[in-house]
């Protein structure tokens, strides 16, 4: 019969190898826990998660231990259960959820509200966030009237994602609220198409609510479409044709005003007016506390990229760099306008016009800022 003693060292002796074995394990699934590189996107449908996830997994974005918060408003026009089921059935193990509540509306938007301590909470917990593309923004968040062409379909998404860009940048004329970053300046904010433009509104700047009728003075579909290319920012054809091979998004180049802004960051040529691909009909006006113009149209009208001159890691273009359309050789085949003889994906229509290289810089560039030193 084994003696108390003898069963208290054989306890003793197991319990020491069983930590042996497996401690390794537990602490390197903590350090990994504790290692992730957590970026927020804010209110994303399904075609924007589909559009990152296809950029993540072919290491057009190449971030280390990356994962993804998918941070939704609570009465968010954009349903959380069509992305929760998105990433459910393709198993995406890198896109976590989480649902904010509170009460916002224009009264608020730009104070200390019931989402404030969620915004601190969220940006304390991750590195960066991501503002996606979508529809007009309520006219009354910038103080103007509504124009008979401005659609508005989701302001409460929208009061959402202005009041937390307030939050982390502050507003011209008021200064109730610190700015995140001023706690956090290495934090990155990414602003894309509607994201710019909020990033504007919400620090003080205001829009342009059509960009033929409000820049160029046209109110008729056939005068835009006689424009430069350059000068058109998404599909007006389909406002007349019923063709359903007609690209929703418009190819046109750029111009980039802070050179060196550009040459550092996104190694391009001298001089160099890359193709970028835009769907969108509204611009931004003047502009928000803290911004600075660095791309434009051709012809100098149109805002086409915004950068923070104090928070070096905030950015706002008005173009769409992530569109998996763009990148995908495999994505539908379609055209720019009813007499074109040839159906083509996005991306060898890019790759045909020299442009495609510059919106995988763009996604490089994004990536170089959360490599850590």
């Amino acid at each position: 019969m084994l003696s108390k003693d003898f069963k208290m060292k054989k306890a003793v002796l197991i319990f020491l190898i069983v930590n042996i074995l497996f401690l390794p394990v537990f602490a390197q699934d903590f350090v990994s826990n504790q290692d992730k590189t957590k970026i927020i996107l804010v209110n994303p449908g399904v075609f924007y998660l589909k559009s990152l996830v296809y950029l993540t997994d072919n290491k057009i974005i190449d971030i280390e231990n990356l994962e993804y918060l998918a941070v939704f408003y609570e009465k968010s026009e954009i349903s959380i259960d069509e992305a929760k089921e998105y990433v459910r059935e393709n198993n995406i193990d890198y896109i976590k959820f989480q649902i904010v509540k509170g009460d916002l509306s224009p009264k608020n938007l730009y104070h200390k509200n019931s989402c404030t301590d969620s915004f601190k909470k969220l940006v304390n917990e991750t590195g960066g966030i991501i503002f996606l593309g979508g529809w007009d923004l309520p006219a009354n968040v910038y103080d103007q009237k509504t124009s008979l062409l401005t659609g508005i379909h989701t302001p409460n998404r929208h009061y959402f994602e202005l009041s937390f860009l307030y939050h982390l940048l502050g507003r011209a004329g008021t200064d109730e609220q610190i700015p995140l970053l001023e706690k956090k300046p290495d934090y990155i904010v990414f602003g894309i198409c509607l994201g710019m433009q909020s990033m504007n509104v919400a620090t003080g700047g205001d829009m342009y609510q059509d960009i033929p009728h409000d820049i160029y003075g046209l109110d008729y579909v056939e005068d835009v479409l006689a424009m430069d290319k350059d000068n058109i920012h998404r599909s007006y054809w389909r406002n007349i044709s019923t063709d359903k091979n007609l690209d929703n998004h418009s190819l046109h180049q750029i111009r980039l005003t802070d050179k060196k802004f550009w040459k550092k960051n996104f190694a391009v040529k001298k001089d160099e007016t890359p193709y970028v691909v835009s769907s969108h009909h509204q611009a931004v006006k003047n502009i928000g506390k803290g911004f600075k113009v660095i791309a434009t149209s051709m012809d100098g009208k149109v805002v086409e990229a915004l950068k923070h001159e104090k928070y070096k890691k905030v950015l706002g273009v008005q173009f769409h760099p992530e569109f998996y359309t763009l990148h995908d050789p495999e994505s539908k085949e379609m055209k720019i306008k009813p007499s074109d003889t040839k159906l083509l994906t996005e991306h060898e229509m890019m790759k045909r016009l020299g442009g495609y290289d510059f919106q995988v810089q763009y996604w490089k560039y994004f990536s170089s800022l959360f490599v850590r030193k």
